[in-house]
C-alpha cells in the first residue's frame, strides 16, 4: 500500500545563535502577499474555493538576507535530503524556489491544499504550535484525497516545532496547512525544493512560477 510518511531531523545545533529572531524579523519585513487562485495542474481545492491568501519571502531574499539558510540548502540539507533518497539528490538552480520562507498570521490564512511537483520536499519549522494553536501540516494518506475535506478524513498531522527538519514526497499526496487559532500567532517555514534524475526540474510544471510568483 502506497502511504505517506516522512523523516524528521533535529538541526538545531547546524543553525546560527541568532538564527530564530533572524528569521522573523525578515519574516516581517520583507514577507509579500498574495492571493493564489487554485487552477495550476499542483493544486487540490474544491470547485467552491476562488482564493487562498499567503504570505511569503521570495527565494532571492532569503539567498542574500540568510546566507546562513541559502549555504545550509545547498551543504548539509542538500547531504541529510541525500539520506532520504536511493537516487542522487540536487539543489534548485532557480533561485526563485529554492529555498522560501511561508509565512501566516492569525486565522485568516492557511496553505493552499496542493501536491508537490518535486520529488523531495524540505521543511525546517522556524516557530513551534502546539496541539490546538492551529498551524499544522496535513497530508493525505491516499493518493485519492483531492480536497481540504478529503484530507483531513485520513491525513497524517505534522506539527511545527522549531529547528525540526522534515523531508518527504508529496508528488501523489495533497497537503495543506491548517489556519492558526490565535489572532497574534506568526508561522514561519523554510520550504525547499530537491530534485533527482528521475523527476528533475526541468520537469516543474510550466504555470506553476506563474501560479506562484505572477511570472515565469
Amino acid at each position: 500500500m502506497k502511504r505517506f510518511h516522512w523523516t524528521s531531523f533535529d538541526v538545531r545545533s547546524l543553525l546560527p545563535a541568532m538564527w530564530e529572531s533572524e528569521i522573523r524579523e525578515l519574516a516581517r519585513t520583507r514577507r509579500r502577499e498574495k492571493d493564489l487562485v487554485p487552477t495550476s495542474v499542483t493544486s487540490r481545492e474544491s470547485a467552491t474555493v476562488e482564493k487562498v491568501p499567503v504570505m511569503t519571502v521570495a527565494g532571492l531574499i532569503v539567498k542574500e538576507e540568510l546566507r546562513w539558510l541559502y549555504a545550509l540548502y545547498h551543504g548539509v540539507f542538500r547531504d541529510l535530503a541525500q539520506d532520504c533518497s536511493a537516487e542522487p539528490v540536487t539543489t534548485a538552480r532557480d533561485d526563485r524556489y529554492g529555498v522560501v520562507l511561508n509565512v501566516q498570521e492569525g486565522p485568516a490564512m492557511r496553505y493552499e491544499c496542493h501536491v508537490d511537483s518535486n520529488p523531495i520536499e524540505g521543511l525546517l519549522y522556524c516557530t513551534t504550535h502546539a496541539p490546538g494553536d492551529g498551524g499544522e501540516l496535513v497530508v493525505a494518506n491516499s493518493t485519492e484525497a483531492n480536497d481540504v475535506d478529503s484530507v483531513e478524513d485520513d491525513g497524517s498531522v505534522v506539527y511545527p516545532i522549531a529547528g525540526n527538519l522534515i523531508f518527504f514526497d508529496a508528488r501523489d499526496f495533497a497537503h495543506y496547512v491548517r489556519r492558526l487559532v490565535n489572532e497574534d500567532a506568526l508561522r514561519i517555514v523554510a520550504a525547499m525544493n530537491f530534485y533527482t534524475p528521475s523527476s528533475p526540474e526541468v520537469h516543474r510544471p510550466p504555470d506553476l512560477n506563474r501560479h506562484l510568483f505572477g511570472a515565469d
